[in-house]
């Protein structure tokens, strides 16, 4: 705990900090108008743009809803933000170790975090509506107040079911990118060790009894029915299968780790290297929100044993996927899971606070000019030797 404390103390006092995906600012300007998403997917909900308000109408999207909670949150009303979850809501920001149950709870949540977290905007990178269900998928960042990512790990998603009218939030579990990660130099060496190792292990102790192949992935094809091919595939440790199910060049970013990979091949080794070290362990798919217009398909899962029990340590998830015109294909897919570790609740907002306002004091600092390095000519560039 307390090199995780100064370590925190730390990075904020650099003037780069998240320790919560509940990253927001308390003052905003005045305006009203609905935002439309870009055709990439992100979707403005800072304090840079106009408020979005809820307008009483017949018909909402979970979009709709969503974009004037966040824009609240921005904007600093935590009350406005509040209302537009239901008296029940169960709100899950991973960090904590239990969610917030009812509107009350998560209004004084809210309230925490305008009071204590200085300039910081939750920024809407891409979304999966799945409009006929009810459900909605987020990827997201933040922000600082000058509009530039922060330097530390700070993206998320979050995964919302709405109410029968999708006018209110009725569940939302917020799940960001853990601080540490698995450097790149040495994740391969250690997942393909690691692997190898345990294979050894169970050979000479007999144990070693191959999982059942996957069934293969047949037409009509959907989204879901892809990803949920490409999860049984990978619980059945057949890789090879697990791998068909994405396209030639896709992407594949777990963020446990610093950096993603790009390729079949790539993604085939990784997930043949975790079906080892994961064992009997599996991922059950609880919920789904698939967008069939955009073809995004936005996932929350949890991680049980081979008997079909949650195990005792981080077991939840949210993945984001996007696929191209063969849903057969994932072309990307963002993994983010629950943190194993994270800072006592008493200590989260606390600490919260503290590195938003450092962030903040930096931020606001002039600037220091560059000086030459004794003994360490200038370079000089092609401007300068003309």
């Amino acid at each position: 705990l307390a090199a995780m404390v100064a370590a925190v103390l730390i990075l904020a006092t650099l003037g780069a900090g998240r320790l919560s995906p509940a990253a927001r600012v308390a003052t905003g300007r005045a305006g009203v108008r609905m935002v439309t998403p870009t055709s990439a997917g992100a979707v403005d909900v800072s304090v840079n743009s106009p408020r979005v308000i809820h307008q009483p109408k017949a018909y909402f999207t979970p979009l709709q809803t969503a974009q004037a909670f966040y824009s609240a949150w921005n904007h600093g009303d935590y009350k406005g933000a509040a209302s537009l979850m239901t008296e029940d809501v169960s709100f899950r920001d991973i960090n904590y170790p239990e969610a917030f149950e009812g509107r009350e709870r998560v209004r004084a949540y809210l309230k925490q975090c305008t009071e204590n977290l200085i300039g910081w905007q939750f920024c809407i990178d891409d979304y999966a509506e799945d409009v006929a269900r009810g459900r909605l998928a987020l990827r997201w960042h933040v922000n600082d107040p000058d509009g530039k990512p922060i330097a530390l790990p700070s993206e998320g998603i979050s995964f919302m079911v709405m109410s029968e009218d999708n006018s209110r939030i009725a569940e939302c579990t917020d799940i960001n990118e853990p601080f540490v990660k698995v450097p790149s130099p040495i994740s391969g060496p250690v997942l393909s060790a690691g692997a190898a190792a345990l294979r050894r292990m169970r050979s000479l102790a007999g144990v070693d009894s191959p999982k059942p192949t996957a069934r293969q992935l047949a037409a009509p094809y959907s989204m879901i029915k892809t990803a949920r091919c490409f999860y049984e595939a990978w619980n059945a440790g057949d890789a090879d299968s697990a791998a068909r199910c994405f396209a030639p060049d896709a992407t594949f970013h777990d963020k446990n780790f610093a950096e993603g990979m790009r390729g079949r091949e790539a993604v085939r080794e990784f997930l043949d290297q975790c079906s080892v070290l994961l064992g009997e362990l599996n991922f059950v798919i609880d919920d789904y929100a698939e967008d069939v217009s955009r073809r995004t398909l936005g996932l929350k899962w949890h991680v049980e044993d081979s008997r079909g029990r949650r195990i005792p340590v981080a077991t939840l998830g949210t993945t984001f996927m996007k696929f191209g015109d063969d849903l057969s294909q994932i072309a990307e897919c963002v993994d983010h899971g629950q943190p194993v570790a994270t800072p006592p609740e008493l200590l989260q907002m606390p600490l919260a606070g503290f590195a938003s306002r450092a962030m903040e004091l930096a931020r606001r600092s002039p600037k220091l000019p560059s000086l030459p390095v004794p003994g360490v000519a200038a370079l000089e560039t092609d401007a300068d030797s003309k």
